[in-house]
């Protein structure tokens, strides 16, 4: 499907196209998954396409400063009662928090908080 989108935008050039992406790459290790996001990421940036792509991979929020048409937008959440809570509302910039290890903590799961 990424080839499919390439395709499209480069068959559709002077048409803006409009695309959603989760999670790029997902089920590749870590190394494989950040280099072939960015450069994929930095082919759509030169394309006639905007878009959301969603992502865990904070590394990848450091191309909004290399790619002037890259923008970062977050959700927040909160522990209330316990429970996770979001209030889904959108904010600018890379999400200055992270939830894995609060969500495993709440299901007793082992943490190791050693580095």
């Amino acid at each position: 499907r990424l080839k499919g989108l390439l395709n499209a935008l480069q068959a559709e050039a002077d048409t803006p196209l409009f695309f959603l992406i989760d999670e790029i790459f997902r089920g590749t290790n870590n190394r494989e998954r950040f280099i072939g996001s960015r450069a994929y990421i930095r082919e759509l940036a030169d394309k006639n396409g905007v878009g959301i792509i969603a992502t865990h991979d904070l590394e990848l929020t450091h191309l909004a400063k290399q790619i002037d048409s890259v923008s970062n937008y977050h959700f927040r959440e909160d522990v209330v009662d316990g429970k996770m809570a979001f209030d889904y509302r959108l904010r600018s910039g890379p999400c200055p928090t992270t939830n894995a290890l609060v969500i495993m903590e709440m299901e007793g799961l082992p943490i190791d908080g050693g580095e």
